[in-house]
């Protein structure tokens, strides 16, 4: 499926053509990039295939919202403007490695950095230099980097995330000139407004893209600190270290993770994302005692 609208969705034929079709009640769950079949005579969905993964958030009234199926790769999109909300892109990554899905990190607008003057955006991306994460920098607007990022994409369904105004659509724009998006600029508050409403999806030789609307945050759907702890890899190899195996790493004694914190082997950024993260899986009453470790 390209897009939907309502109760409305456009659909991809084998041949590269757009239909427009209606959905039945029983068929209201498709999202962007759900396969699914189609009774021409009555431009009707009668239902959809499996899906191996589906990108799903909380909104802000803790209704769980799929964004996306079936998607290989996500991009988690980020630039110096608008400044980056507070571990979204911890939150981000916890999600997607427990699609499964590989993530990535996309560095927009690059061409405004100045390498000679480090920011509090370049202290940012030091967080997660140490954990096996593909980082390209790019930029929609001169160019830059979108070669490499055409080869890395190659051969995958690939989704664009991240808050509204770091250009996503931009992004698939330059990718794609012949396409035709709406795109956005910032507001006099330097906060992305949001143009894109829908995540739709677009062909490109050898793979796919996925436009997704901006946020301003993130909750993953998780079940169990397991679960959070796979997006946490960096903390997982130090966690097996820690006197005691059900280590939450905020008060325990002998805990390793927070000792590597304190050396300067682990961002201290990292592991308040962890603590947060896992305030609120306990808050939700998600997590069975006895497992709270990062192992």
């Amino acid at each position: 499926m390209v897009a939907r609208y309502g109760s409305e969705v456009d659909l991809l034929d084998d041949w590269q053509r757009i239909h427009r079709a209606r959905l039945r009640r029983r068929t209201d769950d498709v999202v962007c990039g759900d396969l699914v079949f189609l009774e021409p005579t009555q431009a009707a969905v009668t239902r959809r295939a499996k899906r191996h993964n589906q990108l799903s958030r909380r909104d802000g009234t803790h209704r769980l919202r799929t964004i996306a199926a079936n998607i290989d790769r996500v991009w988690i999109v980020i630039a110096p403007q608008p400044e980056v909300p507070r571990f979204l892109v911890d939150r981000f990554l916890t999600g997607i490695v427990n699609l499964p899905a590989r993530p990535a990190l996309l560095v927009n607008k690059w061409d405004c950095i100045d390498p000679q003057r480090p920011s509090t955006f370049d202290a940012l991306l030091e967080n997660y230099r140490c954990l096996d994460l593909e980082l390209l920098h790019v930029s929609a607007h001169t160019g830059y980097g979108l070669d490499r990022l055409r080869t890395a994409a190659r051969g995958s369904s690939n989704i664009l995330v991240g808050q509204s105004g770091v250009g996503k659509s931009s992004l698939i724009q330059s990718l794609l000139p012949r396409e035709e998006l709406r795109i956005g600029e910032l507001g006099h508050s330097g906060e992305g407004r949001h143009t894109t409403t829908t995540a739709r999806w677009y062909e490109s030789e050898g793979g796919a893209w996925i436009d997704s609307p901006g946020v301003r945050d993130f909750t993953p759907e998780i079940g169990s600190a397991t679960e959070l702890a796979r997006g946490f890899s960096d903390l997982a190899a130090h966690a097996g270290q820690c006197r005691f195996r059900d280590c939450t790493h905020q008060a325990e004694p002998g805990c390793a993770v927070r000792a590597a914190v304190a050396n300067g082997e682990l961002p201290a950024r990292r592991l308040e994302a962890w603590h947060e993260l896992l305030q609120e899986i306990v808050a939700g009453a998600r997590v069975r005692p006895g497992d709270r470790g990062t192992r």
